[in-house]
């Protein structure tokens, strides 16, 4: 018979790009990501961030048991899957050793930036949908699988938060409990960063954004804060503030340290 299903190993030389591990070892396996919020291109397994990015673990049994022993948190809850996947914009928690960082997008990479506790109490995510749901209210369908329901009460409500609210736009909600706390409206002279394409972690003020139709036709020029243009594309950018960033962004100190993982 036959062998149905999907795979569950996942060679080294065949890992995402993101994966800060060496291909050519000895050892030929990789820890797989798990189904989650985040695609597996667009993701790093918590077990390689535990061993391979922080060092807190040589091999994967000591990984399995920090995991195991509730120490790691992610967006505000316990996850005990060393398979997780961690994506954009998640919040780490190590309990023990009282570290969080946040998972942002730096020269092509997720690196893990470190912030405090009060940053570590939202978190920004984009509008990918929005849709009716039992009863007439709304839901929002934001990236990384999260969703937010709006209950409305008349049609007049209903039309308010249709307008309010768009596809592209972000919003800052509180972690776990997920309440919106800012409002981020796509537009002009808005604050932005790249998260894919060849431009990954460019981050400004955007400038001009062209609308076209058609797949990733849609167009966005940023001007970064040393009057550079980068043109991308319009779903490949992320709010990420109004004229000034509402987080704290890597700076080229920390990627160095982190690009030597990936060498």
């Amino acid at each position: 018979m036959t062998k149905h299903g999907p795979r569950r190993q996942l060679k080294r030389i065949a890992a995402p790009k993101l994966f800060p591990i060496p291909r050519k070892i000895k050892r030929r396996f990789v820890i797989k990501p798990m189904p989650g919020p985040h695609p597996a291109e667009r993701s790093i397994p918590l077990g390689i961030i535990i061993r391979d990015i922080l060092g807190y673990a040589r091999t994967l049994k000591e990984v399995r048991k920090i995991v195991h022993a509730g120490y790691v948190k992610i967006d505000g809850r316990v996850v005990k899957d060393y398979r997780f996947p961690v994506g954009l914009m998640d919040v780490i928690e190590l309990t023990l050793t009282d570290e969080i960082y946040r998972v942002l997008p730096f020269k092509r990479r997720l690196v893990l930036h470190k912030i405090t506790p009060e940053e570590a109490k939202f978190k920004i995510a984009r509008i990918v949908g929005k849709r009716y749901v039992k009863k007439g209210h709304i839901q929002l369908n934001l990236e990384g699988g999260r969703n937010i329901l709006l209950k409305v009460n008349n049609e007049e409500e209903r039309r308010e938060i249709l307008q309010k609210y768009s596809v592209g736009d972000s919003l800052m909600i509180s972690i776990p409990n997920q309440e919106i706390l800012k409002h981020f409206k796509l537009a002009e002279n808005k604050y932005a960063i790249i998260i894919a394409g060849r431009h990954m972690g460019v981050h400004g003020q955007i400038k001009e954004i062209n609308r076209m139709y058609g797949p990733r036709a849609s167009t966005v020029t940023i001007v970064t804060p040393n009057e550079e243009e980068f043109i991308t594309a319009l779903e490949y950018t992320l709010l990420i503030g109004d004229e000034r960033p509402a987080i704290t962004l890597p700076t080229e100190e920390e990627y160095k340290k982190v690009i030597k993982r990936f060498e």
